[in-house]
């Protein structure tokens, strides 16, 4: 249903179209028609359209050659001046063209500040074509770099940097990724840039003169015609209005949203669909071998042709040390996979950027991957691959492309790049979608192209930014099955960010807990889930986490002052953190009698369903502490329970453990 047009706001709408389409509709309407295609035929006007055009193309290369670069620093970098750089580039737009003029003279004009210097070798601007050159661009460019900066403020940098990451050099970053990205605004703004070149009066009448085959332009033949014949300059005005509708209707309102992509690998479907059995894995020359015992994912995979032969790669472990915003370090032998996991902003994402060089948040001063010292190298020769959380495939590419794209960054031959990434999609299930872009893949599908664009660079350490976070559960768990299939043969250590703890006990052989940028734990995920140091680690795995300190009689005394029998001992007053697993509480409506040490009183609080059980949390009364419980669908209810109810909770000692901190 069309939503109408409010009365109060429809009728000066309807007068600002007016105000603006009658002065239109007057050149239309008193036009010379019969006699309009000699007028546009003659000399004087082929003369002033031929030299229009030649100086708003050099006016137009010009804008390009010095207002793209302009447009990424104000878009891309910070520094200091910029707000008044932004501003000079804004001021030919709401300068009056002839005092635009007035400025070029005194800049370039025989007395002004460059015009004796340019006059030594012999260079005159004022009253010459390259004047009227000159002019036309100072007007004009800023309709391309602010078009242009607008698109680039558009396109998250997460493209540019995965690019840089995949090995990259800054230049072939912006040649390959970030102008093809931004090419609608680019278009955009130099049809803008070169329309307002073509249609410039006052700074070329002002600076350049009105000189016959060398400065008149089509604007300027229009007020040389008003003078004597007002129906030949009509006549050029209309040619000048049809040549900038044109332009208008062409760009279809793109200069003031241009349609830069700012998400790729999202597909339009929900899923994956039912799983297609992983294909067996084909290495190429430089691929890499598989060590240890296969896994049950491996076993499962169909016996493929013979692998090529070739030698088996150099594992390349890591030994880090991180500071600034994150406090970290990491010894980590090849083919390691640590799951970083911590709350919302405990600087996960920073320390995979301070790895890869892309921050100034934190730094890595010592960073060897194998026994090379890369800290000091560019971002781009670091031989660190990322994968963004939601990917971040190049969307003018193609799924094989994509792939390649690391291969042929770093000198691969096309044919031989090609190859390779092809191996690798079919490695990963996804070798029929080779020539799929971004947008026509699933989630699940665009997240093993990411991985496979990852591994086939050849990287010498992984990074993994919450990779499984944008699918659905089942899209989700075929993903996971073919990371923990690859991983396992990575040579490489590979650092992955979750928040899922499934996620960091199934694909991580260690653990890596941040908070507040802080290393609170490093442990392998048996250790993690027995002795959490941390409640937030406690919760993330489901358990009861509850601070406190030891007493002489031999109980934990919690911060909110209730008492905790467990079964080890600590020296009294030692802090630490007291665990309980949910299935480990139980629950009554009556004080319980028996065994159990720790009985408190509660009431319900919220139930919620864990997969074939629910989870009870109970509000402690009387300084108990808040619980979770772990029951059966079929305990609840026997027990009737719902929000209110008060129940009784019991924990047995010998179900209690205390982590000293």
């Amino acid at each position: 249903m069309k939503k109408r047009i409010p009365l109060p706001l429809g009728i000066p709408a309807a007068l600002a179209v007016t105000f603006l389409l009658l002065p239109l509709a007057g050149v239309i309407a008193h036009a010379p028609w019969n006699t309009l295609p000699s007028r546009l035929a003659s000399h004087e006007v082929t003369q002033a359209l031929t030299l229009s055009l030649l100086v708003s193309g050099w006016a137009l290369l010009i804008a390009l050659l010095l207002g793209v670069p302009l447009a990424w620093l104000l878009a891309r970098t910070e520094f200091p001046g910029k707000s008044l750089v932004r501003c000079l580039v804004m001021l030919p737009m709401v300068l009056p063209p002839t005092v635009a003029g007035v400025t070029l003279l005194q800049a370039y004009g025989r007395h002004g500040i460059l015009g004796p210097a340019l006059a030594h070798y012999g260079i005159t601007l004022p009253f010459s074509t390259a004047g009227a050159v000159l002019a036309s661009a100072f007007v004009a460019m800023p309709f391309l770099v602010i078009s242009l900066e607008g698109a680039l403020a558009g396109l998250h940098p997460r493209y540019e940097e995965t690019a840089t990451s995949l090995g990259a050099a800054p230049l072939r970053v912006f040649r390959t990724i970030t102008l093809p990205m931004v090419l609608p605004g680019l278009i955009a703004g130099a049809a803008l840039s070169w329309a307002r070149a073509l249609g410039e009066f006052g700074a070329t009448i002002t600076f350049a003169g009105n000189l016959p085959g060398t400065t008149q332009t089509l604007p300027l033949q229009v007020y040389l015609l008003l003078q004597d014949d007002p129906e030949g300059a009509t006549a050029v005005s209309l040619l000048l209005l049809a040549i900038a509708t044109a332009i208008l209707i062409s760009l279809r309102g793109s200069w003031l949203n241009p349609q830069t992509p700012t998400k790729a690998g999202r597909g339009r479907g929900a899923g994956e669909g039912p799983a297609r059995g992983v294909k067996p894995y084909l290495r190429p020359s430089t691929g890499y071998t598989t060590r240890g015992t296969a896994t049950a994912a491996n076993t499962a995979a169909p016996e493929g042709p013979p692998r090529p032969p070739g030698p088996a790669p150099t594992p390349h472990p890591l030994r880090t040390t991180v500071t600034g915003a994150v406090e970290a370090t990491l010894n980590a032998p090849a083919g390691t996979t640590i799951a970083v996991v911590g709350p919302n902003g405990a600087g996960k994402t920073t320390l995979l950027r301070a790895l890869l060089g892309l921050t100034t948040r934190a730094t890595a001063p010592t960073l060897t991957l194998g026994t090379v010292d890369v800290s000091a190298v560019p971002p781009h020769h670091r031989r660190i691959a990322w994968v963004p959380q939601d990917g971040a495939l190049f969307p003018h590419l193609n799924a094989l492309a994509n792939t390649a794209y690391g291969l042929r960054a770093q000198g691969t031959p096309r044919a031989e790049a090609h190859r390779e990434a092809r191996q690798w999609l079919d490695r990963l299930g996804v070798g029929a979608l080779a020539h799929h872009r971004p947008g026509r893949l699933s989630g699940g599908q665009a997240q093993r192209v990411a991985l496979a664009r990852a591994l086939a660079a050849r990287p010498h350490l992984l990074l993994l930014d919450e990779p499984l976070a944008a699918l659905d559960q089942s899209t989700r768990t075929h993903v996971r099955h073919t990371l923990r299939t690859h991983l396992a043969d990575f040579p490489g250590v590979c650092l992955l960010v979750t928040h899922d703890p499934v996620e960091a006990v199934s694909l991580a052989s260690h653990v890596l807990v941040l908070e507040n940028g802080l290393t609170v734990q490093y442990a392998t995920p048996t250790d993690l889930t027995r002795r959490p140091r941390s409640p937030w680690v406690a919760r993330m795995l489901g358990r009861n986490a509850w601070p406190g300190s030891t007493t002489p009689e031999g109980t934990v005394l919690l911060e909110d002052g209730a008492r905790l029998t467990t079964a080890e001992a600590a020296p009294p007053a030692t802090p630490g953190l007291a665990v309980v697993p949910p299935e480990a509480v139980s629950l009554h409506t009556t004080r319980p009698t028996g065994s159990p040490r720790n009985i408190w009183q509660g009431k319900v609080r919220e139930i919620t369903a864990q997969g074939g059980r629910l989870r009870v949390l109970v509000e402690g009364t009387d300084g108990a502490p808040e619980t979770v419980a772990e029951i059966t669908p079929s305990a609840a209810a026997d027990l009737a329970l719902a929000e209110g109810t008060p129940v009784w909770t019991s924990i047995k000692a010998t179900e209690a453990t205390f982590v000293p901190l």
